[in-house]
């Protein structure tokens, strides 16, 4: 048996480098797949900067959007210790390093940024900008963004591996970008459709003007007090946007009728929480907020419509418009009776809970009115902060 000399031993180890770049072409791996997991755009971009400042440490780090309508770059996301002073700039196209960057969608690494003829200045003296690494976002061809770095950590600059590998990266988060940005356009687009359908069917009825929008405020203030998520809210804004479209069935006789409904028109009229249900059972993206939709009118007791539900069986985000309609519908005039005072009003849903409401969403209810936060206006701030279009008057 021939035993291997010490060099050949040495040779046969594998070469450091290559384990490196392959340790490297393993994360982008674990980068694209975690990037590819969700459509949710901020999580996207919050998760790619994570990855970015992993893989090139930098002081401070950012995603910039480009806005082919203002010819401009916005922060679609920024951290580190430059973000509050940087968050709201905008930079026109071709104009700066990052704009010249988004204009020429050819990477940069500018290691002396006060000795670059484009350089503007920093916003403020609380930041100084030594080293800018910029690498543009490509999607389908075009420039989408450009992702930025500042002022490299392990050194005075900027290394060619930086920006190699932050040119691999971009090739990863390009896409997962623009497949977000669009299915967020596509989602808004949705919801825009939805509000401007709900609002056609409420014109029909001339005595409840802006109760949809009033409910989706009221309900997303509920929502925020009791913790919900971005997703869950947006799901409980879309159900209480068409927690009424099913009147669309209720004969005008019923609707528009100027005066209390007797017991024969009344059940006419409970009919429409399982026409809407129908009707947008058939949309596959809406099935999460039917619960909302058919089930508004359930009572806490099991006494309520279309299903006599009780207690949990009834989905929360129903519980929750239940409040928000009622409070609503109590406190706007209609021909045949006055609006009840808001404080009236509000010693009728706590005397309810247990019976008609979820004793949980009047919880929140009567902890909001207690600040003096259950009001419409703090409602429509709240509501507008989340989702702009709810902000529109009503």
């Amino acid at each position: 048996m021939t035993v291997p000399a010490l060099d050949d031993e040495v040779s046969l180890l594998p070469d450091p480098e290559l384990l490196r770049r392959l340790a490297e072409y393993e994360s982008l791996l674990e980068i694209s797949s975690a990037l590819s997991s969700t459509l949710d755009l901020a999580r996207v971009l919050d998760l790619a900067l994570v990855q970015a400042e992993a893989i090139c440490r930098a002081e401070t780090s950012s995603i910039w959007e480009l806005d082919e309508e203002r010819g401009d770059l916005f922060f679609r996301v920024v951290r580190g210790r430059a973000a509050k002073q940087i968050r709201d700039l905008r930079v026109p196209l071709g104009r700066g390093i990052v704009g010249s960057v988004a204009a020429s969608g050819q990477a940069e690494m500018v290691n002396d940024v006060a000795a670059d003829p484009r350089w503007r200045g920093d916003k403020t003296g609380a930041f100084r900008t030594r080293a800018i690494l910029a690498v543009p976002l490509l999607a389908h061809g075009k420039v989408v963004g450009v992702l930025q770095m500042l002022n490299p950590l392990e050194g005075p600059r900027f290394l060619p591996e930086d920006l190699r590998r932050m040119q691999l990266f971009a090739g990863v988060l390009a896409p997962a970008i623009e497949n977000a940005r669009l299915y967020a356009i596509q989602r808004r687009q949705f919801e825009n459709t939805v509000t401007v359908i709900a609002d056609a069917i409420e014109k029909r009825d001339p005595y409840t003007g802006g109760h949809v929008r009033r409910v989706v405020a009221y309900c997303l203030l509920l929502g925020t007090e009791m913790g919900l998520s971005q997703d869950e809210l947006g799901e409980l804004r879309i159900a209480a946007t068409l927690h009424d479209f099913g009147k669309i069935a209720t004969p005008d006789a019923v609707l528009r009728k100027p005066a209390p409904l007797d017991a024969e028109e009344a059940e006419v009229m409970r009919r429409h929480p399982a026409d809407g249900a129908e009707i947008f059972g058939r949309i596959r993206e809406l099935k999460k907020v039917l619960p909302g939709v058919r089930h508004h009118h359930e009572r806490h007791d099991g006494s309520g419509y279309p299903d006599g539900l009780a207690g949990e069986e009834i989905a929360l985000v129903a519980r929750i418009i239940a409040v928000a309609d009622t409070f609503d519908a109590m406190t706007t005039s209609r021909p045949y009776r006055l609006a009840l005072d808001p404080a009236r009003a509000a010693s009728e849903i706590e005397a309810g809970a247990g019976s008609q409401f979820c004793p949980t969403v009047v919880a929140a209810f009567l902890a909001l009115y207690g600040r003096g936060e259950f009001h419409l206006k703090r409602a429509l701030e709240v509501a507008g902060a989340m989702f702009p279009a709810t902000a529109d008057p009503v």
